[in-house]
């Protein structure tokens, strides 16, 4: 049984997050109130000033601005040539239209999106019904489309990938991106040879989607964010996604590199990356649900997909590989039931869920991170042979190191066998610095309330690790000029402040901890202050409270 502190303390703190927070969001920027806001609805017929009839932006450029409430009607499309600038404190909100079709914020090739927000004044997306007061369920996915950037970085498609739109334009280089029409407002990349790989979408800093994925046709749904070549001229920083029906953030080849992402309840992979993506991601942190009883309330699937490719052919073709990497990353998938709390619905996590799923001729790497409660931690798919995923890990075209796994029944899966011993085991163990664990590190229980209508925590996770624990020696290379240098695993500094305070929903329904050591009791996190607590306190005079 947990400790009931620990229970109650949740609970209050779920409760406080709920009030007053709809009429805070941007105060700290001058932003009115959001329900005095005036209504701006973007769509053809109530605002033909600023969208064409085919939902093109029609100004050069146009600004959201704070003291109005968006209603993003349609899809809304910024083409080639135009900006749109979003105010921090802003709020963007969507209807479910259905019926095939899908609200959604489009930013065409050459096309730019400056939504710039604070830690204080986050942008927020998310859907129509939304009272924006903490108690709109996280189950609520799919209730809009998404955020969709297209840049004119490079890929791997080619005339024989999946989903290329090569037959249409008579190009290789060139894909029509996942959930949308065939039209060349929707498609991304650019003919091989003529990429831009430094190409400048915008900026997205701050900003909160939530609630999107809206289901568009069998097996076709829009990701939270979706990034389709886009280069490395563009910023994506402090980043949530939280309630899609598909992905949280996936990466269609290009370049562009992402920091502090947070991706909470979704139904499908939480990062995803495919086509040749070439970026650095560092600092990620991810949640899934803890209800397994698929339908509706189902969350979640891989931590991590991470594909090369869609096509078998496309190496061949003159295809890309990419080394992409990925460091610092904590994710938890659904608890494996071994919780005896009578009120938890966690029954046994058999439903496949992966830490880092590398298939499909995979490259770059997996760093530095910490992945908690997956059926598998690594799993290879992909027969033996040159340019497998398999073959890849061998050579260390594709690597996972120094990753710990907790509670992890399989660390090690190679094409739909368990490995446990052997020279492959010893390559993910010894050499490659992997650890498992049965437990401890961070705080993995989570509970929310058994219906999962609202947002009521009654057990809350709490991912960052205690001082002087999760260290490694494993940093980024002097020339990764993007990555922070830090020797720790998972996406939080050991006994800090986590990232994810001020400016993310899942930080006020989560309640995450200060970690700071010396700043709370129970130091180690096993929900109990005793002499474990006080050797931990002893050696953390100096150190910084918040």
């Amino acid at each position: 049984m947990k400790p009931i502190f620990k229970l109650a303390l949740a609970a209050g703190v779920a409760g406080m997050a709920t009030q007053g927070q709809a009429q805070s969001i941007g105060a700290a920027c001058g932003c009115p109130p959001v329900g005095s806001r005036t209504t701006v609805t973007l769509d053809p017929t109530s605002a033909p000033t600023v969208v064409a009839a085919n939902g093109d932006m029609i100004p050069s450029s146009f600004t959201m601005t704070c003291n109005n409430l968006y209603i993003l009607n349609d899809r809304f499309y910024v083409p080639d040539g135009k900006d749109l600038y979003i105010e921090p404190g802003t709020v963007i909100k969507a209807p479910n239209i259905g019926g095939g079709n899908a609200a959604a914020l489009i930013v065409s090739r050459g096309g730019q999106l400056w939504a710039n927000g604070t830690e204080s004044c986050p942008i927020i997306f998310t859907a129509q019904a939304d009272p924006l007061d903490g108690s709109y369920a996280v189950t609520n996915r799919g209730r809009w489309g998404g955020v969709i950037l297209l840049g004119r970085a490079y890929n791997n498609v080619r005339t024989t990938d999946v989903g290329s739109v090569a037959a249409v334009t008579g190009v290789n280089g060139v894909g029509l991106i996942e959930g949308l029409t065939n039209e060349t407002r929707n498609y991304y990349g650019a003919p091989v040879g003529q990429e831009i790989n430094n190409d400048n979408s915008g900026v997205l800093r701050y900003v909160s989607i939530r609630h999107g994925g809206e289901l568009l046709g069998a097996n076709n749904e829009i990701n939270g964010l979706t990034l389709g070549s886009v280069g490395t001229g563009t910023v994506i920083e402090n980043i949530e996604v939280i309630g899609n029906l598909d992905d949280g953030i996936e990466f269609f080849g290009g370049t562009v590199n992402a920091k502090n992402l947070v991706v909470m309840h979704c139904d499908d992979d939480y990062i995803d990356w495919d086509q040749a993506y070439d970026g650095r991601i560092q600092f990620v942190y991810g949640l899934q649900g803890p209800d397994n009883r698929g339908g509706a309330l189902n969350q979640g699937d891989n931590g991590l997909e991470l594909d090369r490719d869609d096509h078998p052919t496309n190496a061949a073709n003159g295809g890309l590989s990419g080394a992409p990497q990925i460091w610092n990353a904590t994710i938890f998938a659904r608890t494996d039931g071994s919780n005896a709390d009578p009120v938890n619905l966690n029954p046994a996590n058999t439903a496949g869920d992966e830490a880092i799923e590398a298939k499909e001729r995979a490259t770059g790497s997996v760093n530095n991170s910490i992945f908690v409660n997956f059926r598998s931690g690594l799993n290879l798919i992909g027969a033996v042979g040159a340019g497998n995923t398999t073959d890849n890990w061998t050579n260390g075209t594709f690597s996972a190191k120094n990753n710990t796994f907790i509670n992890c029944a399989n660390p090690l899966r190679i094409n739909g066998a368990n490995v446990t011993s052997g020279a492959q085991f010893t390559q993910f163990t010894a050499t490659d610095g992997n650890v498992v664990l049965a437990s401890g590190l961070v705080d993995a229980t989570f509970d929310i309330n058994p219906m999962l209508t609202s947002n009521t925590v009654t057990d809350r996770v709490n991912p960052v690790p205690a001082a002087g624990t999760a260290t490694t020696t494993l940093k980024p290379a002097l020339t990764e000029t993007y990555l922070t240098a830090v020797q720790y695993r998972g996406a939080f500094e050991p006994g800090k402040e986590p990232w994810t305070k001020g400016w993310t929903l899942i930080e006020q329904i989560k309640g995450d901890l200060s970690a700071v050591a010396g700043c709370v009791g129970d130091l180690n996190r096993d929900g109990v202050i005793n002499s474990a607590d006080f050797t931990l306190f002893s050696g953390a005079f100096g150190t910084t409270c918040f």
